[in-house]
Parts: structure tokens; C-alpha cells; sequence
């Protein structure tokens, strides 16, 4: 049985293969809403985007103070859209 963790990472990494463009903490906090339920998932998603950007899937953009993005690391390979 996975954990709540594994499962979120899960659906977060799916996300991020998928998804083109840029991935923020609202649309992962969206993304969980409607996996997993309501419930507060702000903390989570930051903890799992910034998993995944140490694991090298993510890449975060924070070059506006005022916005964190992340974007997939397409060297560390997965889907190529076009």
C-alpha cells in the first residue's frame, strides 16, 4: 500500500510529464483537491514540488520575487511535446 506521500509525488510527477508550461503551488494545491479531497494542501504542495525539484524532475523559476514557478527538467528525460 502506498503512502499519502508516495501518492502525491505519484500524481505530482504525472503532472509535471505531462503538463506543458508552468506548474505553481496553486495549480498542484488544485491538482490534490481533486484527487485526494479538500483540505490544506498549500504546505504539501511546496514540499513535494521542491522534492521534485532536488530530484532533478522540476525545474524552479524564481526570477520574479513575487512568483515561484517550476517547469519539467526536459534533460532528465520524459515526454517531449511538440
Amino acid at each position: 500500500m502506498r503512502s499519502p506521500t508516495d501518492a502525491r509525488l505519484a500524481v505530482l510527477r504525472e503532472l509535471a510529464r505531462d503538463h506543458v508550461g508552468d506548474i505553481t503551488t496553486r495549480m498542484v494545491q488544485q491538482l490534490y483537491v481533486s484527487k485526494f479531497g479538500p483540505g490544506d494542501w498549500h504546505d504539501k504542495a511546496r514540499q513535494d514540488l521542491a522534492q521534485l525539484t532536488g530530484e532533478g524532475l522540476l525545474i524552479c523559476d524564481d526570477t520574479d520575487p513575487g512568483r515561484r514557478v517550476h517547469r519539467f527538467n526536459h534533460a532528465k528525460g520524459g515526454h517531449v511535446h511538440g
